[in-house]
């Protein structure tokens, strides 16, 4: 009693305790050791707790601990001048409430990425000189070319204190001439082999280098879980923003046979640029729409297709096998001499190749072909079944899957279009059902504006595919289904990763639960909300909802949760006759402040009425599942939370809108 009265006495900014500080400033990837390794200077220290916002430290006495005070903003972490003050409850209430308020905005990354609009630019005179005000008033100059490989020193040169020798290796829009004014630098570092120890984070640990230069990196974002981990950040000196990639180099090698291809004739850069600027303009690519990669590729598709076609196909590219360059298990060498190529007679001019390409797109069978640069032709999605029913030239498809190297082509997604080196990469996953109708839509538009306006040599194409769209119906959007997780559990999880956590479990719950695979087409994180999303794609082939006879087998009582629903999957997937296909997106959305999570499923393709089956299922099982899963990552419960969360198995469990799921698994 005699300590509670001094304490209050002291009033509630005073230091609870004079041998502690409380500190922050540092990095979100700063670990409890670094903050050791920092403050022993001081004396003996202990990191009593750490976030992403502050941590505290003890030191042995409260001498120690002024002197750290007093150094104050002039210690730095990873470039980072950390502040230092006396703990108390006012202060860590302060911190928290600054953080709450603090928006995370990338201001120069958005206004680099702002594109002019065709209403600002001269599209005066015949196409030709169209043609040339537009490429003149979006495009990379050289000069400004030449000025990014700036960038690409600069990266080097700072990466290289940690792995020396490391190259950086520009791939994307830019190095294939196709970059315009907008456009992100895309960069693939090769670090030297003694340094790819397994399980490395190279990303973090780029990131924690390149804040250490302020001057030259700003706005510095890492995306460590995507599929690919980049480390995203704004270069100063040339003003522009950059994706760095560690994983493969595949990206590499797609850069260098576009940068190969389009330079095979004249006509082909001006095209595609012209291309780009269209699917920018009207948001045909971008994000979870057509990636920039995708609608390159199905530019060079069209041009294997074309009447007298300009380009070959990869197969014809690869026929010597002098040329193999094998990355990650794909051949990714060609024939790159020029001289070597077969002779095209095809003479049309580019407001033909352009109007052609929507011509041959808008009638595309999507639904039933593969777009593939490999073979240059169209593949029936059927024949990707069973690898053995492939065409001649897919040996080294065939010998990675059974090999086990890599998983088959997703190729019942909307649309698909086949990378020609990673033969198991569908480049256009991401389109869902709706978005490629809308595509088909802008594409049979320009297909009717070139046809229109071709006797009129081609005076108002531009401006008409540029400055007009079509008119698309606003239907209803596919059904969605959501499950809020519980916020007091999360809130209880020990590891302080908890999305990882989350993540696993979900993961588990549709992998091995449901036996439902799941591939991750996208990850991203909004500066502004803070909030942090991953997309999944899947597919339901059974109606695994339909669990009341399974759940009767004999011993399935003995089981675990869940040993119980991975046995009564895999005997419907088994026992019942019915097929279905419903593709879908699964997303898991986080939050910080305070920590929950949202998982929904999204219907991409299929029958509406059997996925809201599959979404009455989702919604009234996950809750108690998730729950249940959770218990072991938790802080030790006490009689009353573990009777909390027993109740609310229960209620969820007699809220199932008549699915079936055994009472063993509460």
């Amino acid at each position: 009693m005699e300590v509670a009265k001094a304490s209050r006495d002291r009033g509630p900014d005073a230091p609870s305790n004079p041998c502690m500080v409380l500190v922050s400033g540092y990095p979100a990837y700063t670990q409890p050791q670094d903050l050791g390794r920092t403050f022993t200077q001081f004396g003996k220290v202990k990191i009593d707790k750490i976030n992403q916002k502050f941590a505290t430290l003890s030191f042995s006495n409260s001498m120690e601990a002024k002197s750290a005070i007093k150094e104050s903003k002039r210690i730095t972490i990873y470039g980072s001048f950390l502040t230092v003050q006396p703990h108390s409850a006012v202060a860590v209430e302060n911190h928290n409430r600054q953080n709450n308020n603090r928006k995370r905005e990338f201001p120069r990354s958005k206004e680099k990425g702002v594109i002019i609009h065709p209403k600002d630019i001269d599209l005066s005179g015949d196409f030709s000189q169209q043609v040339d005000n537009i490429l003149l008033a979006i495009r990379l100059t050289q000069e400004e070319v030449l000025r990014i490989s700036l960038l690409y020193s600069d990266l080097e040169s700072a990466l290289q204190t940690e792995w020396p020798g490391c190259t950086a290796i520009p791939f994307g829009s830019i190095p294939t001439g196709l970059g315009i004014k907008t456009s992100d630098a895309d960069c693939f570092v090769k670090v030297p082999p003694q340094y790819r120890i397994p399980n490395v984070n190279f990303v973090n640990k780029a990131t924690r280098i390149l804040r250490q230069y302020p001057q030259i990196f700003s706005e510095i974002l890492s995306i460590p879980r995507a599929n690919t981990p980049i480390v995203k950040f704004f270069h100063n000196p040339t003003s522009t923003n950059c994706d760095v990639s560690f994983k493969t180099e595949l990206g590499a090698r797609n850069s260098v046979l576009i940068n190969f291809l389009l330079r095979t004739d004249p006509r082909l850069i001006p095209m595609a640029v012209l291309i780009k600027y269209w699917a920018r303009v009207h948001e045909v690519s971008g994000s979870g729409k057509v990636t920039n990669y995708a609608l390159t590729m199905l530019i060079v598709f069209y041009l294997q297709q074309c009447t007298n076609p300009i380009l070959p196909s990869i197969m014809w590219l690869q026929q010597d096998p002098k040329n193999d360059y094998i990355v990650d298990h794909w051949n990714t060498g060609f024939m790159s001499q020029l001289d070597g190529l077969p002779k095209s007679s095809n003479r049309s001019s580019i407001s033909e190749l352009i109007g052609g390409f929507f011509e041959y797109y808008a009638g595309f069978n999507f639904e039933e072909m593969v777009i593939c640069p490999y073979l240059g032709e169209p593949v029936k999605k059927d024949l990707f079944k069973d690898p053995n029913n492939l065409p001649k030239g897919f040996e080294r498809y065939r010998d990675n899957i059974k090999n086990q190297n890599t998983p088959g082509l997703r190729f019942t997604t909307s649309w698909c279009a086949q990378d020609p080196f990673e033969q198991c990469h569908n480049i256009a996953s991401p389109v869902s059902s709706r978005h490629a109708s809308n595509i088909k839509e802008y594409f049979r538009f320009a297909s009717s504006a070139y046809i229109k306006d071709k006797p009129n040599k081609c005076e108002n194409f531009l401006k008409m595919i540029l400055l007009e769209k079509p008119k698309i119906s606003k239907e209803r959007g596919h059904p969605e289904f959501r499950s809020n997780l519980f916020p007091k559990f999360i809130n209880n999880i020990i590891d302080p990763d908890w999305k990882s956590v989350v993540r696993n479990i979900i993961l588990l719950i549709f992998e091995s639960m449901l036996k439902i695979k799941l591939g991750k087409v996208e990850e991203k994180v909004n500066p502004d909300s803070k909030k942090e999303k991953e997309k999944y794609m899947g597919e339901v082939t059974k109606p695994i909802w339909k669990r009341k006879q399974a759940s009767k087998m004999p011993g399935i009582m003995n089981l675990d949760l869940q040993q119980q629903q991975a046995r009564i999957t895999e005997e419907i997937l088994k026992s019942e006759l019915e097929q279905i296909s419903i593709q879908f997106q699964m997303i898991m959305t986080y939050c910080h402040n305070p920590k929950r999570a949202v998982v929904s499923i999204k219907l991409n393709n299929g029958n509406i009425g059997t996925f809201k089956e599959f979404g009455k299922f989702f919604v009234s099982v996950l809750q108690s599942w998730f729950t249940h899963l959770l218990a072991p990552y938790t802080r030790s419960c006490n009689n009353d939370t573990a009777a909390k969360i027993a109740e609310t198995i229960k209620f969820l469990d007699s809220n199932r809108d008549g699915y079936h799921c055994d009472s063993s698994s509460e």
